[in-house]
């Protein structure tokens, strides 16, 4: 394991609340917009999906999305959202866990690398996001 936070139930309840910024449609729409159009109508993954802020409108849009997340009371809040058949995630850290498939699309967002508080690690991740890109596919961070 990483030296990643990790969310607790309680604060994975208050999540969305507290990020609600993030979730305003002049913010959220353009960043799912680009990545629908990189994801290119292949499958995406997302590391630390967290409660789905990307993944949930990401999948609304066609893109098959799987995620990989740390935190199990997190990916409780996501499938209160929408259920596991549909938006598959991995209890894990973003920088070891391997997920079947292969991906057009592998994506870490709103600052979510610096959970990785070791360059180690954070050059983990990235080896990581290699190795589910299919060939041609891409890698996006958004700080």
């Amino acid at each position: 394991m990483t030296s990643s936070d990790l969310w607790t139930a309680e604060m994975a309840e208050r999540y969305d609340e507290g990020s609600a910024f993030m979730f305003a449609p002049d913010v959220l729409d353009p960043a799912v917009d680009f990545l629908a159009r990189l994801a290119d109508d292949g499958p995406a993954l997302e590391l630390a999906v967290g409660t789905g802020r990307v993944a949930v409108p990401l999948l609304a849009r066609g893109v098959q999305v799987t995620g990989i997340e740390l935190s199990a009371p997190m990916v409780e809040q996501l499938h209160r959202k929408v259920p596991p058949d549909r938006l598959p995630v991995v209890v894990g850290d973003m920088a070891t866990t391997v997920v079947p498939g292969e991906f057009s699309l592998v994506y870490l967002v709103w600052n979510s690398i610096g959970n990785l508080r070791t360059q180690d690690e954070q050059v983990a991740c990235f080896r990581n996001a290699a190795r589910h890109l299919a060939p041609g596919g891409r890698f996006v961070i958004e700080l």
